[in-house]
């Protein structure tokens, strides 16, 4: 950002600074032009005023006379500053239509030379004029007046730019450094309200007892499972247990020996079951498993294996070790089109087993 508001800055002023010079230049020959101009129209005008005031003035003078040079000199004096005469011998009068002007510059200075010729078209009279360019002069003192104001205008623009320029770099620095504490203040507000939504997240499908999915939990996922393998023309079982005799349990050794069983039968399941399965509590002592990919006939030997780890599970109280047995129903997803019809085929086979006994797996095909 600071680069790019230096760039910007460089960007503006050059051509500023280019376009301001080329301006002043520009006026400063074109203003000169027309100042030498009029200078150069007025000297002719001075010259002409001279020279019919001359042929006035010394009409009925010798050349030669004194009279006549310092009428000349007093009469050149009048039209310019400084004047320079000469006269030559052995001539009388003047030829007014021969006279030869040769105009000049030199230094801050206009020079003229006049040149008088007599009858016989010789040089009897040189008088050579110098005249400041007082025009000019006064043109140029202006023109370096208006240059002078026009480069400290720019000056002066560049130095209110620049510093507006290190102010809005300041002002900058500090907006960036607010957005970054903001931003970190921000990052960190996300990142802790991500860790709330998972704790609710957590708290809204997962079992507070035994910490697996819950009954809203293992539906959702279970269902998502079970239409996505549907598609893909996959198998899938559900397997559902509840443990045998628990509310007898419950009342013999007390609810919170009840709640100790149920964590340490939903801990030993999970153990069991690989990560793709999904693993619910439903309510009470009842649990439920799915199982992508399984066909009943390869699911009814896990939830053997299941029952048989249940069943040598020992629960160690004072005094006394425990132990408990579950029933277990089978179904899998063949000629099923929803989950729950699954889930009530295997609630079937569970009644089944329940009511054979107990501690037993039954299937469709059990």
């Amino acid at each position: 950002m600071k680069k790019l508001l230096k760039d910007k800055t460089i960007v503006f002023l050059l051509p500023l600074v280019i376009i301001t010079f080329l301006f002043l230049y520009i006026c400063y020959n074109y203003s000169m032009g027309i100042y030498k101009d009029i200078e150069e129209k007025q000297n002719n005008k001075d010259i002409k005023n001279f020279i019919y005031a001359l042929n006035i003035s010394t009409h009925n003078t010798n050349i030669k006379e004194n009279s006549y040079y310092q009428e000349v000199k007093k009469l050149c004096e009048n039209h310019f500053d400084e004047c320079l005469i000469k006269t030559t011998v052995n001539s009388k009068k003047l030829n007014k239509e021969r006279i030869k002007i040769v105009t000049y510059y030199l230094n801050l200075y206009l020079i003229n030379d006049l040149h008088f010729f007599d009858i016989n078209n010789k040089i009897i009279l040189h008088i050579k004029t110098k005249s400041k360019e007082n025009i000019i002069i006064t043109s140029k003192n202006s023109i370096q007046i208006f240059s002078s104001l026009s480069i400290v205008f720019l000056i002066l623009t560049i130095i209110i730019t620049n510093s507006y320029q290190r102010h809005i770099l300041v002002i900058n620095d500090k907006l960036e450094e607010k957005v970054k504490e903001r931003t970190s203040q921000i990052s960190h507000t996300i990142k802790e309200l991500e860790k709330v939504n998972l704790r609710l997240f957590d708290l809204a499908h997962t079992d507070y007892l035994t910490q697996i999915k819950n009954r809203r939990s293992f539906f959702l996922h279970a269902n998502s499972l079970f239409q996505n393998l549907k598609k893909a023309h996959k198998p899938m079982s559900i397997i559902m247990i509840d443990i045998d005799n628990f509310k007898n349990f419950n009342d013999t050794y007390g609810h919170e020996m009840g709640d100790k069983v149920l964590k340490l039968f939903a801990k030993t399941i999970s153990n069991y079951l690989s990560d793709d399965a999904i693993f619910g509590r439903l309510g009470g002592e009842e649990f439920i498993i799915a199982l992508p990919y399984k066909k009943i006939d390869s699911t009814i030997p896990i939830a053997e294996d299941i029952r048989k780890i249940i069943e040598n599970l020992v629960i160690r109280v004072p005094y006394s070790e425990l132990f408990i047995t579950a029933s277990f129903g089978v179904s899998d997803s063949t000629n099923a089109y929803t989950i729950d019809e699954i889930i009530k085929s295997a609630d079937d086979m569970l009644y089944d087993a329940k009511s054979k006994g107990k501690n037993r797996v039954r299937g469709r095909i059990s």
